[in-house]
């Protein structure tokens, strides 16, 4: 792995290089606490004039784009740089709009230098994000209107920024001398490297990862570009919309967990903390199917928990429910249902669920 300390302005300005978050990377996560934190440790820096820095970005390097640019997909660090990319928007729109020009760089330079490459209107963004967050950022900095679901975080952020350059008290300047003085530990993958576990090590800062979000990237992270996105949009997307809202992932946790329960039975998890390294456990060293396999398998089971979440005992999984893709089958999978299929019975079941929902 080759690393190396960098200032983060002269990462991000790196010319004709787009930095694109893979599709298995979580959402843009990033709240107004710790955009808030970031604002005044940058104005901190700038007022010792000292470095300040802000963490290690992780990537391995693409095939080059059809137009020849250099393409580094992010395995760690999306959440400051989308973060940084939002706040030299909301600086480019402060200098565009009020007429300004900092010490060394105006308007079109930041849009330029760091938001896209060239200086065309329409020149591809330099920052490409996943999922319903990449549409989003894209409309943000094409000034065009925000696609449909738009990222909630990347459009309150960015506004939250403007709200602070537009107080009478800010100084510009100020606020670009702190920029400048950010750094990285920027650190290439190579081949040889085992990325999953250099990415684990390295997530300690920021917002934790759930373990949701920790399967996913091990799932995901050693497919290629292609073959995440295909995955993702065909098995992991639909086991995280299943939950949804699920703030902190907490639905899905408790899914992989359940799931777990039943299929590696002979190792328990004690806990949220230890989800993660049993499910390492179970892949690395019982299961004998595949990527895909698995990915079948847990969004069929995340389907029936997310069906009977209120009803989540253990018991109830080790059923007929034709979720068993790898392995033994569910313990009484040789039984005919008969009540599934007996409308009095369902009709019934589903009063007393009324009944129970009624009296929460």
């Amino acid at each position: 792995m080759q690393t190396q300390k960098t200032l983060f302005l002269d990462l991000l300005g790196m010319p004709d290089t787009r930095f694109v978050i893979p599709a298995y990377q979580r959402l843009y996560s990033w709240k107004e606490r710790q955009c808030r934190e970031l604002w005044l440790d940058l104005h901190r820096a700038a007022k010792a004039d000292a470095t300040h820095f802000i963490g290690t970005l992780l990537y391995s390097q693409e095939s080059p784009d059809p137009e020849g640019r250099q393409r580094l997909a992010v395995i760690d660090g999306q959440q400051r740089l989308t973060t940084l990319t939002l706040l030299i928007e909301a600086l480019r729109r402060y200098l565009a709009d009020n007429g300004k020009t900092l010490e060394n760089i105006d308007a079109d330079g930041l849009n330029a230098r760091y938001l896209r490459i060239g200086t065309q209107l329409n020149a591809p963004c330099k920052l490409v994000l996943s999922r319903n967050d990449g549409p989003t950022l894209q409309a943000v900095l094409d000034g065009t209107p925000l696609p449909e679901n738009a990222s909630e975080n990347v459009q309150a952020n960015l506004a939250f920024f403007q709200s602070l350059m537009s107080e009478n008290d800010f100084d510009p300047d100020a606020l670009w001398h702190g920029i400048q003085k950010l750094f990285v530990i920027s650190a290439q993958v190579g081949a040889d490297d085992n990325a999953q576990l250099i990415f684990e090590s390295l997530n300690s800062k920021g917002k934790p990862l759930t373990t949701a979000d920790l399967v996913r990237n091990y799932l995901l992270l050693a497919q290629t570009h292609e073959e995440q996105t295909r995955l993702y949009d065909e098995y992991w997307d639909p086991i995280e919309g299943m939950f949804q809202p699920d703030p902190g992932s907490l639905r899905l946790d408790n899914a992989i967990q359940g799931w777990l329960s039943v299929r590696f039975r002979k190792v328990r998890a004690r806990g949220r903390d230890e989800v993660y390294s049993v499910f390492k456990q179970y892949v690395e060293d019982e299961f004998t199917g595949t990527t895909e396999s698995l990915l079948h398998e847990l969004r069929n089971f995340c389907m029936i928990w997310a069906e009977n979440y209120r009803y989540h005992a253990v018991k109830k999984y080790k059923s007929a429910f034709k979720w068993a893709e790898n392995g033994a089958p569910t313990l009484v999978s040789h039984y005919e249902k008969k009540q599934s299929t007996n409308q009095a019975f369902a009709d019934a079941t589903r009063a007393k669920m009324d009944a129970t929902d009624a009296s929460l």
